[in-house]
């Protein structure tokens, strides 16, 4: 692995984190998973740690963090926060930030970037059709800076791969009635052209059943559960029920009442929200006993932060080379330093909770 730490162990990690104001309940998560992990370890080689809040400044508050002997530095959290300390990093210290630069922005040397970042899903879910050797799709996202960067990501990749976008159409996040979007995401635009067409020819009007193009292979849907649950019966009313539907992990509600009609419907999900493996449903377990009726423990925040603990001994030592089975999932780092999901595949049962795909699937 490029640029790991020279130094062999970490003594002090500085952990940045929005600890006031309104990003304090995801600071506040991301910590106590940290911490989780952290204390997994055995006392004997675990490093101090120098917990900051970084909800102003995070340029002043990484300077301090350095002065006050930080050997590791793990956040911030809010991409102001990650460029303000890009803009100071010297390479002596490794940062793991918690969120990615701008697009197109190098990283420094020993400046890691690891995010819950959809682009990883979008490329996977790419990759899960074309293995399966379906070459034509279409794409339904919300409308908006992050349903752009799913679009971009999904359509790089899988015409990178030989597939074909068939059509991709956005919808604005208060669409309850998708009629107008899902005509021609499905093509019916051209059935009721022929239907147009005909009718003039023949002077009258005829028996007309509406059809959906026929080269769809799947359906690539980005949103939240609410969306979902309105997307699924429409695509069944325009007959396009048969046809499979991916989504991205934003799907899914761990509360099954909140996942009804959407059976069938297969996603992308980080292992410690669906793995069955022991290791994790023992953790799983544990969290639920410390945290009880606090549903933040049991959510991705808390798996990104028991994540960024981990990558600390392994950036430093520098053995991420294959990867890293973390909460969030299959960790790998890229060649401009950023840390790469590999997520698990989940599909959703009658009932609305979800289920581990086969391995067969993954």
């Amino acid at each position: 692995m490029p640029d790991h730490a020279t130094a062999k162990t970490t003594t002090q990690i500085a952990l940045l984190l929005p600890l006031s104001g309104r990003l304090a309940d995801a600071g506040e998560t991301i910590r106590d998973g940290f911490m989780a992990a952290h204390f997994a370890q055995k006392s004997a080689v675990r490093p101090s740690i120098r917990i900051y809040d970084a909800a102003g400044e995070a340029g002043s508050v990484f300077r301090k963090a350095l002065d006050e002997g930080a050997n590791f530095v793990v956040g911030p959290l809010g991409k102001e926060g990650v460029a303000a300390i890009r803009a100071l990093a010297d390479g002596k210290v490794p940062i793991l930030a918690l969120n990615h630069l701008a697009d197109g922005e190098a990283a420094p040397k020993r400046f890691y970037q690891f995010a819950l970042a959809p682009e990883d899903e979008a490329r996977q879910i790419a990759g899960y059709a074309l293995q399966r050797g379906q070459k034509t799709g279409a794409l339904l996202v919300p409308a908006g800076e992050w349903g752009n960067r799913v679009r971009q990501a999904f359509s790089s990749a899988f015409a990178a791969g030989g597939g074909y976008l068939a059509s991709s159409e956005s919808y604005p996040v208060d669409t309850t009635d998708f009629s107008d979007i899902l005509t021609p995401l499905l093509g019916f635009e051209e059935s009721q052209k022929r239907y147009r067409t005909v009718s003039s020819l023949v002077g009258g009007n005829l028996v007309f059943t509406p059809r959906r193009r026929d080269d769809l292979e799947f359906i690539f849907f980005a949103g939240q559960p609410v969306h979902a649950r309105l997307v699924r019966p429409q695509l069944k009313f325009h007959y396009a029920g048969d046809l499979p539907m991916y989504a991205t992990s934003d799907i899914h509600d761990p509360r099954a009442a909140s996942n009804q009609d959407l059976e069938g419907v297969s996603f992308l999900e980080i292992p410690w929200l669906v793995s069955e493996a022991e290791p994790i449903a023992e953790l799983r377990e544990s969290v639920r006993q410390l945290w009880p009726g606090d549903g933040r423990r049991n959510g991705r925040l808390f798996a990104l932060g028991h994540d960024a603990r981990n990558l600390v001994d392994h950036l430093h030592s520098g053995d991420l080379a294959e990867h890293l089975d973390g909460l969030t999932g299959a960790l790998s780092l890229t060649p401009e330093h950023r840390i790469r999901r590999t997520l698990q595949w989940a599909i959703f049962g009658p009932d609305g909770i979800a289920h581990p795909q086969p391995s067969d699937r993954d």
